[in-house]
């Protein structure tokens, strides 16, 4: 099988975020997966974050050589794939991308009536750099060109360095056949997203006919995250109504969610387009408002100050994202809509391990995700790395003082990579304060349990600084290092996961299982077999 990801819009880009912890976690094991980004803000701050993520992800596989791997962190292989349509210069607004205002007289006013037709002026005429703003008409009709566009600049040798990413993506697909599974996140509530996920399989078949009228994709299989309404923002005033004309609002949220499904369920086209769509919904009462804390004074329409947090929803794609990969049911004439639910408690998800990923693969979730958590906290921790020093690096030291030089040679670069990684994963302390990352960014949206220990996940600085890694899970059956105080002994479990990775020839990385090549590979999968074996869930 061949894998393609597709993340649109700011939602998109938070739901390939979400993805590629997914494949750190080591969920992806001997896969190669293309991920395109495309968003039309090219600067917008969740997209910036999810591409820096990728890039050193790719980094600590190695880049453009690197080979998937198994039974480890960093499995997968990605290769990442950039588009946006090009909203500059005379390019900045419907009106001027149709070009309604040239020519004679009776054609600008032919034009313009048949604008007007399917577009309000104020739609016509506002700034595009910023996204389709929850006109999801006129975006879906402006998405579809700028594809086709792209390939045509591509094919005249015109193009620009996204139309030609774009271009190789889509090319790979075709000649992936009917080995092809294309999934595709974003959101339906609101302007890119919304806008792209209905026309996009059309539109990438489109493109590929400009070069060979005859190419289709018609035999890849589609399937896409039909996610509704999650968060809320600050509700544009009077004055920046009136300054913008037009702005979304996150007020109509729900009703543009209620559209977006009433128009999926029935129509055809989508329906011959897609094999399974996954719905992933969320209770308005606790929509997580992005407003910075609902203390924004104007709404935030896009550019590089839109760095949203990260949310439990966006998690619940990636893991809808896996699950289309990994599924061998689906035939090529069948489509469904599909969902997963938790459970709920007093107005509150009690999200178990299984409502993510399936209760075949729980216990391997369930490990691979503390496993990797458990190396953040050793590396962020014990190893001082939330206090600025090299974590990865420090514990190389250890290894060494202990009579274990296997890593002595580990490249900084590696090493950083890997230590800034885990940051962007878990957390992070600046100023006596914790800066959440993405796991402790997508636990604050939840308000019953979540998977780990409570203690795991305390926002107190001193207390989350010496959490017991060891007793992640709840159960004891999955525990170590339980006797004891933390740090003295026994019950100190940086004191055990030490003793097992260097004493243990078991938790030793395996080139024949693991797949392993790279030096910083094997430290991985070193660490990984060793927490593995302390918590005793495979």
């Amino acid at each position: 099988m061949k894998y393609f990801v597709i993340g649109i819009g700011g939602t998109g880009m938070r739901c390939i975020e979400a993805f590629t912890h997914l494949c750190a976690m080591g969920m992806c094991d001997n896969m190669e997966i293309d991920i395109l980004s495309i968003d039309t803000d090219t600067n917008n701050g969740n997209k910036g974050r999810s591409e820096q993520l990728i890039e050193r992800y790719r980094r600590i596989k190695g880049g453009d050589g690197g080979k998937p791997t198994a039974n480890s962190f960093f499995t997968a292989k990605i290769n990442l794939f950039k588009f946006a349509p090009e909203y500059s210069g005379n390019r900045l607004t419907f009106e001027t991308i149709s070009d309604l205002t040239s020519g004679a007289e009776d054609i600008k006013r032919s034009n313009k009536a048949l604008a007007d037709l399917f577009f309000d002026d104020d739609v016509q005429k506002f700034n595009l750099n910023h996204g389709y703003r929850a006109q999801t008409h006129m975006g879906s009709h402006l998405m579809y060109h700028a594809i086709v566009e792209a390939a045509r600049l591509v094919r005249e040798g015109k193009g620009r360095p996204e139309d030609r990413s774009l271009v190789e993506f889509i090319n790979r697909i075709f000649q992936a056949g009917a080995d092809a599974r294309v999934f595709i996140l974003g959101s339906i509530f609101g302007g890119t997203g919304a806008s792209s996920i209905p026309i996009l399989p059309r539109a990438l078949t489109h493109a590929l006919r400009v070069s060979d009228p005859n190419a289709n994709i018609q035999q890849a299989q589609f399937g896409c995250s039909l996610l509704t309404e999650y968060f809320s923002f600050t509700v544009p005033d009077a004055v920046q109504t009136k300054a913008q004309k037009v702005i979304a609002n996150s007020n109509n949220f729900s009703f543009n969610s209620q559209a977006a499904l009433m128009f999926y369920e029935a129509d055809e086209t989508v329906k011959r387009t897609y094999q399974r769509m996954y719905h992933v919904g969320w209770p308005s009462s606790q929509r997580k408002d992005f407003s910075a804390d609902g203390k924004d004074a104007k709404t935030i329409t896009g550019g590089a100050e839109q760095r949203n947090p990260c949310h439990v929803t966006e998690f619940l794609c990636a893991a809808a994202a896996l699950d289309f990969f990994t599924r061998r049911e689906t035939a090529d004439d069948k489509h469904e809509i599909v969902f997963r639910s938790a459970n709920e408690q007093n107005g509150s998800f009690l999200f178990d391990f299984q409502d993510f990923i399936g209760t075949q693969r729980a216990n391997d979730f369930m490990n691979r995700l503390g496993a990797l958590y458990a190396l953040g906290l050793i590396v962020i921790n014990h190893e001082k790395g939330g206090a600025g020093q090299n974590g990865v690096l420090n514990l190389v030291k250890k290894f060494q003082e202990f009579g274990t030089p296997d890593y002595v040679n580990l490249p900084q670069d590696d090493a950083r990579d890997i230590d800034d990684y885990l940051k962007a994963f878990a957390f992070t302390y600046e100023g006596g304060e914790i800066v959440p990352g993405w796991l402790l960014q997508v636990r604050e949206t939840v308000r019953g349990s979540f998977l780990f220990s409570a203690d795991a996940f305390s926002t107190n600085y001193k207390q989350l600084q010496g959490v017991h890694f060891g007793k992640l899970f709840d159960d004891e059956s999955h525990q170590f290092a339980k006797k004891g105080k933390l740090g003295f002994g026994a019950g100190d479990p940086y004191n055990e996961f030490c003793n097992v990775i260097l004493k243990d020839q078991t938790v030793k990385p395996s080139p024949e299982i693991q797949k392993v090549e790279r030096l910083n590979e094997h430290f991985l999968a070193h660490t990984y077999r060793t927490l593995t074996k302390l918590y005793n869930l495979l």
